[in-house]
């Protein structure tokens, strides 16, 4: 009877380690997948803030040369006033 026990002792030990090997391997490949899942989201979170900061970039540009364009387009009117003045100064003087 004592070799009886130690049968079924193994036989335990046995079904126990199959059970856990199947839940082992069921509940790695879960987890897995969730570091997969969680890792591709954070890609995406990246790449969204990446394209956010891009987009901030450009448009400062942007802004930047629009200012540009602006003040050159001031300085032309300036200066095309100060040739209406002189020229019509000149015509004055002549007259």
């Amino acid at each position: 009877m004592d070799n009886g026990w130690i049968i079924l002792l193994i036989i335990g030990l046995m079904f126990l380690g199959i059970y856990l090997y199947a839940y082992g391997t069921t509940n790695y490949a879960a987890k897995k997948e969730e570091k997969a899942r969680q890792q591709k989201l954070a890609e995406a979170q990246e790449k969204e803030n990446r394209l956010k900061a891009e987009m901030a970039q450009r448009q400062k540009q942007r802004e930047e040369k629009y200012r540009q364009a602006n003040e050159r387009s001031l300085e032309i009117q300036n200066e095309l006033k100060r040739l209406a003045k002189q020229e019509n100064h000149g015509k004055k003087i002549e007259a």
